[in-house]
């Protein structure tokens, strides 16, 4: 497929070249596969008329960043793997040259009701890094079954973007302010203390650590967690080191000893089995995967 992009209008220029790699329209969404070309710097305003959530299923290019109401004066931030942007807005971005590999979806209000939550501007910043593993395992799911189709595939999508679009708004909402614990959960602030310090490299922190840190009893910290990610702290800390390694497994450089103590594992047989049982590959089939 190299069709016309249902999700947004993009700009035909030669700078910029996407390919449409498959799609499954449903009503109030569109998902597509989408491979980017970027050649030189980019940059822009991207102001969708639709909601618009976007996976990159590999490293997007350069240093990306972006800020709504603008970019100077130090008011860039990064952007992540999973990227949000509400309709009507306009978000000031900046990136590299090179290529990209995303799952894009582009919806109707909040994807299952037509108002969503009022975005604050704590919540807008959050928007630009989606820490939810929640809504990065959704979108995965989706692309795969947009790459490889399979018995009631759009059924299956329609459900798993139910879902996504769910944990996307409790994502929003708990990230409406820094500084607010809510009712069963942690406080934005804190929840980015525990995901910066287990994406460290080296030894993962401890439970105590972290319980600390947030100024919690271990067993209040367990309870909050969950409350708060939908996780619990093994599965939630295994997944982000599970995508960590599959970043720096995607690039030719490090020996996959290196990337094993880098992503908190023990050993490389640690790490081996880890990331066969998450993806169904050993971590070299991965890269070997990713290199043609």
């Amino acid at each position: 497929m190299n069709a016309v992009s249902q999700v947004y209008d993009l700009p035909v220029t030669p700078a910029m070249e996407c390919t449409v790699r498959g799609r499954i329209a449903l009503p109030g969404v569109v998902m597509e596969l989408h491979h980017y070309r970027f050649r030189g710097q980019q940059g822009g305003i991207f102001s969708p008329p639709r909601s618009f959530l976007d996976l990159a299923l590999s490293p997007r290019p350069g240093r990306p960043c972006g800020g709504y109401g603008g970019i100077a004066d130090g008011r860039a931030a990064a952007v992540g793997d999973v990227l949000f942007v509400p309709a009507g807005s306009e978000l000031h971005t900046r990136w590299g040259e090179g290529e990209q590999t995303s799952i894009c979806c582009g919806f109707d209000g909040a994807g299952f009701d037509h108002d969503g939550p009022d975005l604050s501007h704590d919540a807008l910043q959050a928007s630009l890094d989606v820490r939810s593993p929640a809504v990065r395992d959704a979108l995965r799911r989706i692309a795969g079954e947009i790459a490889q189709p399979g018995f009631c595939s759009e059924m299956l999508a329609q459900a798993t973007w139910l879902q996504a679009a769910i944990e996307l708004q409790r994502y929003l909402r708990l990230s409406g302010s820094d500084g607010e614990i809510r009712a069963g959960g942690l406080s934005r602030a804190q929840l980015q203390t525990i995901s910066d310090r287990i994406e460290q490299p080296g030894k993962p922190p401890s439970v105590a650590e972290l319980a600390a840190e947030c100024g919690l009893s271990t067993r209040h910290f367990f309870r909050q967690f969950k409350a708060a990610t939908g996780q619990t702290l093994t599965r939630y800390a295994t997944d982000r080191k599970i995508d960590r390694a599959k970043q720096l497994l995607r690039r030719a450089g490090p020996v996959i000893k290196v990337i094993a103590w880098d992503c908190g594992f023990d050993s490389a047989a640690a790490f081996s089995a880890a990331f066969r049982k998450a993806t169904g590959l050993t971590p070299r089939q991965f890269r070997e995967g990713m290199m043609h």
